[in-house]
């Protein structure tokens, strides 16, 4: 079994910007909505961000309550994270992490920012969401970057990437072991209804070893690969492993937003979305595709 201890990521990044104009960006709402949020909104009885006050941070199909527990400007911003995602059924799924960002002034024109995220459970979904989270956050801080510097708002080509249509983590030794393999690739945790991945006949518990001849190691490759290919009339090949031996499948990759995350429209709120997925689940229920979670009794 994986170890029983949290886990953490950090990231160092710089910024060719005034560490005011930083400040703004990571600790205010309307500096959020600049490069991370499709909506952000303070909710306290300050003017002014105080420790015990909240932001809520809409990201489309996922929300954020972040409870501050720090908040000295041009220094430290520190939250308590309540991550709420929505699922393919409309079922709401809940991750608690802490996020500690800090800013140092090293010129005039020049930040150092360094983030931390902690807290992850150790097993195999807390190993998803960290690898979700950690890429997530490397996309968005390079989103900063071009708008801090550029001018330019890149979140829309970062993150409308084509998808299979599956929750995926870096093959790690208990599933290794579980399986009989000793090499690398991307565990299924989930395979969506009616998404390219179940279409291409993909299962829970495969692994994922390339995509159109290019090795998928680990996370970060797979979405690194899939990322490169746009959405045209030819399948991608997909070799995947399943009960030791290997197999071949192809799909047809989207962007349909119940895979993405990505929502139409910034008016369609959260509770929107989660009810339009509801309602998709059940509509599809009668053909035996309704999305069933199992996970041994977590979450």
């Amino acid at each position: 079994m994986m170890k029983n201890a949290s886990e953490s990521f950090h990231i160092e990044t710089y910024f060719e910007a005034p560490i005011d104009k930083v400040w703004y960006s990571i600790a205010t709402a309307e500096g959020m909505n600049t490069y991370l949020t499709y909506k952000a909104e303070l909710r306290g009885k300050n003017e002014q961000p105080k420790p015990g006050d909240h932001f809520l941070l809409n990201y489309g199909d996922i929300e954020n309550d972040q409870y501050i527990l720090q908040f000295d400007k041009n220094d430290t911003f520190r939250v308590k994270d309540t991550y709420e995602s929505i699922s393919p059924d409309g079922s709401v799924q809940t991750f608690q992490v802490q996020t500690s960002t800090m800013l140092i002034k090293e010129r005039d024109n020049l930040t150092k920012l360094t983030l931390m995220v902690e807290g992850f459970e150790s097993d195999t979904y807390g190993q998803w969401f960290r690898e979700c989270m950690r890429l997530g956050w490397t996309r968005s801080l390079l989103n900063l970057k071009s708008v801090l510097e550029l001018g330019m708002d890149l979140r829309t080509p970062l993150f409308s990437y084509p998808r299979l249509g599956v929750l995926n983590c870096t093959v790690n030794e208990e599933q290794k072991l579980e399986h009989n393999y000793a090499d690398t690739g991307n565990y299924l945790l989930e395979v969506f209804p009616n998404s390219p991945a179940s279409k291409a006949g993909l299962e829970k518990g495969d692994i994922i070893i390339a995509l159109n001849n290019k090795e998928t190691a680990n996370y970060d490759e797979f979405v690194r690969v899939i990322s490169s290919f746009n959405i045209e009339k030819d399948a991608i090949n997909i070799k995947y492993l399943r009960n030791g031996s290997s197999h071949y499948t192809q799909a047809y990759l989207s962007l349909e937003g119940n895979f993405t995350g990505l929502v139409d429209t910034v008016e369609d709120t959260f509770d929107d979305i989660r009810q339009k997925r509801e309602n998709l689940a059940k509509q599809r229920s009668s053909s035996g595709s309704l999305w069933k979670k199992d996970k041994g009794g977590k979450r």
